[in-house]
């Protein structure tokens, strides 16, 4: 067990949405966590990582300095959230976007394979993000998914979680416990789907979107980070675990219930078409598509919810005027 005495972990893509979740998750817990981002903070250099100070002003580094110097000193634990954002309405679906979303991913997964590889001291575990694009679509009386389940390579967001989980692993000979963890969709006030349907879903504006039949795996952004630290602490955590709630709804199910939490009704639908128009079909699918997702090996692993309905979720979240609970303790 890495233990909640403390120690250094390092979280790439710790500014975003996910990985602001698993910094405070951290910090809860004692650690001190490490900003890997593509742009450095205010000057504060050094030769090396055996040179790093263990003062908490050390905050953030670069992709760069990690690979010139290697992981800081005392870092007991890796992380790695960082990725462009697929549902970008404002990127078109073009060879470039798909070239981001790969490097963003995968060659960042590269970078600290490498680090940990060549750290004197590694680290006692490397958890990276993936997403259960992994898995082809679910049809009519097929089994659910679960983290045993074949994939990797039915269509381009397949291909890229499979390279994805694929450059976080470690030779045998690295002493590193290597977790994947296959996201469902993340929910959670601050970023991802709500941030971005809060307001007409506020307004009485929102309704299902595309079939509403289609399941939709999702888990609440604080859950994913919890079990983020979860897998980091626990000896026995190691490989594929689906990041999803146990709690398997339809799209129409989420919109009632996040409509519900609002006490607005739910009657505009937003039909697959326009999603295929903004996004492309193939990036649509995301959204589109039915996946059922069982987290078979995350619930054996001992890991608790708090947020295992999606009544308890959009409760939590749908606010207009949030304030995160966890800031006021």
């Amino acid at each position: 067990m890495v233990g909640a005495a403390g120690g250094r972990v390092l979280v790439g893509g710790g500014t975003g949405f996910v990985g602001g979740a698993v910094v405070r998750a951290l910090e809860r817990r004692g650690y001190e966590a490490i900003i890997i981002s593509r742009t450095a903070q205010p000057k504060k250099n050094w030769t090396n990582a055996s040179e790093v100070d263990s003062s908490k002003s050390l905050r953030r580094l670069t992709w760069k300095d990690l690979e010139v110097d290697g992981l800081p000193s005392g870092t007991v634990g890796v992380v790695n959230t960082a990725g462009q954002n697929v549902l970008d309405p404002l990127r078109r679906w073009s060879d470039k976007l798909q070239k981001e979303l790969y490097e963003s991913r995968v060659m960042t997964n590269k970078v600290l394979a490498k680090a940990i590889e060549q750290a004197r001291v590694p680290p006692l575990a490397f958890v990276s993000m993936s997403g259960v694009a992994f898995y082809p679509p679910s049809t009519e009386g097929s089994s659910p998914h679960t983290e045993e389940s074949p994939g990797g390579d039915h269509d381009f967001m397949a291909r890229l979680a499979r390279d994805w989980e694929k450059a976080a692993v470690l030779p045998t000979s690295v002493e590193t416990r290597c977790v994947q963890l296959r996201s469902g969709v993340v929910l959670g006030r601050t970023g991802g789907m709500v941030q971005q349907t809060i307001l007409p879903f506020f307004f009485g504006l929102g309704g299902r979107m595309g079939s509403g039949q289609q399941a939709m795996p999702w888990i609440h952004v604080k859950d994913l980070a919890d079990l983020t630290v979860h897998c980091l602490e626990s000896p026995n955590c190691s490989g594929v675990y689906n990041a999803v709630a146990p709690d398997i709804v339809t799209n129409n199910q989420f919109v009632k219930a996040f409509a519900g939490a609002l006490n607005r009704p739910a009657i505009f639908p937003a039909p697959e078409f326009v999603f295929n128009l903004i996004f492309g079909k193939e990036r649509a699918s995301i959204v589109t598509q039915s996946q059922v997702v069982q987290p078979v090996r995350t619930l054996q692993s001992g890991f608790e919810y708090q947020f295992p309905t999606i009544g308890e979720a959009c409760e939590e979240f749908a606010h207009l005027n949030y304030v995160d609970p966890d800031d006021m303790k």
